[in-house]
């Protein structure tokens, strides 16, 4: 049976309190449509860790969590630093248009005339919207993911299609 592909859905920043809750710091909205008792993941050495939601709550911009599995505040330092992850076939379905930005990374950009501008490495979330980082033989363009500029998205091809605004010509 293959493995599912893990997602990561937010990161341990540090231990809270001494019964081993952690504060996470949430990718996207994820997180908050979690409940009790659902499975998540961390890496460690490697091996998937499978972690059991026993409860979550909102602090400010990060989540106070739980684990089943974590019972101290030493266990909950372990993971300090690490990546809470899901399974992807358990990611909510996006509206038609909308994409997980682990969909995106990788593929290959290309203007609409089909010059090829490089691959997809990052994704900077700003606060009106993101910017896609494409990079291409050492050198990086930034490109504002707006509608008026990403033209087409084709997973099945591996290709994002792009019409660059004046001044992003090369």
């Amino acid at each position: 049976m293959k493995e599912s592909l893990l997602v990561p859905i937010g990161k341990v920043t540090r231990a809270h309190g001494i019964r081993g809750a952690l504060k996470v710091f949430a990718y996207g909205e994820t997180l908050d449509r979690m409940r009790v008792g659902e499975r998540l993941f961390a890496k460690e050495s490697g091996a998937r860790r499978q972690l059991t939601l026993a409860s979550l709550r909102a602090q400010n911009r990060v989540w106070i969590v739980e684990f089943e599995e974590i019972e101290s505040r030493d266990q909950a330092e372990s993971l300090t630093g690490r990546e809470i992850f899901i399974e992807s076939e358990r990611l909510p379905d996006l509206p038609e248009g909308e994409f997980y930005q682990f969909q995106l990374i990788g593929l290959s950009v290309e203007t609409r005339e089909g010059r090829p501008l490089g691959t997809l490495s990052a994704i900077l979330e700003t606060g009106s919207n993101d910017v896609y980082v494409v990079e291409s033989g050492g050198r990086e363009v930034l490109i504002p993911a707006i509608e008026e500029v990403v033209r087409e998205v084709d997973l099945q091809n591996g290709k994002i299609v792009v019409e660059l605004p004046e001044g992003l010509e090369s």
